[in-house]
């Protein structure tokens, strides 16, 4: 099974029992708890350093992140109503005040305005197209000076390894960048590129 469009994607994540086994999948294997910690570390960082105060996070999967930032209040949107449910469950489990929302990203109903948007992994799922209307659901939601964060996967690095290990283990479409496809990406799409925090710099 080799899943490439918006539809095959939403259906995945909203499966069951794909949802239920997230994190034990995610944290099997060492080089993504370092992957994991670090993304956490920079999510912090960049709050700190800006004094974001409200924050909205895309697909939150079952707040594998979100669990762990270091702000009390946001907002996290996904439709699959499985990983929202684990989501609420774990982030009640640790008294966080959170508020979780069904909602179609691409197509957003929720426009309050927010300092920063986040997402991991979500984009790198998409084709151009769609992360075209991801963009614009972002703008949406931010205020003018708004920040955006989201993961980048690097294409020099990661496509070997990808050929290497082969579809089997990634059957899930990833969005690979050299850095000058992604400022002209962000800058098609209405955003500047601010920053780039290597995670896994030492692969």
């Amino acid at each position: 099974m080799r899943i490439t469009n918006a539809k095959d994607v939403t259906q995945y994540y909203q499966q069951e029992d794909v949802a239920e086994g997230y994190i034990d999948k995610r944290f099997i294997e060492p080089l993504n708890v370092i992957e994991h910690q670090r993304q956490v570390t920079i999510l912090n960082k960049i709050i700190r350093n800006n004094n974001i105060q409200n924050v909205i996070e895309f697909a939150p999967g079952p707040a594998r992140l979100t669990s762990e930032l270091q702000i009390e209040n946001g907002i996290s949107i996904d439709a699959s109503e499985s990983m929202l449910t684990i989501a609420r469950r774990r982030m009640n489990n640790i008294g966080k005040k959170w508020t979780f929302i069904k909602d179609d990203i691409l197509n957003l109903q929720y426009n309050n305005k927010h300092d920063l948007v986040f997402s991991f992994r979500f984009f790198l799922h998409f084709k151009s197209d769609e992360r075209k209307k991801i963009y614009e659901q972002a703008s949406s939601v931010l205020h003018p000076e708004g920040l955006l964060v989201f993961e980048v996967m690097n294409k020099e690095m990661v496509l070997p390894l990808r050929k290497l290990l082969g579809k089997k283990r990634y059957f899930v479409y990833d969005k690979l960048y050299h850095k000058n496809e992604l400022i002209k990406e962000l800058s098609e799409n209405g955003f500047e590129l601010v920053a780039l925090y290597p995670v896994l710099k030492h692969f």
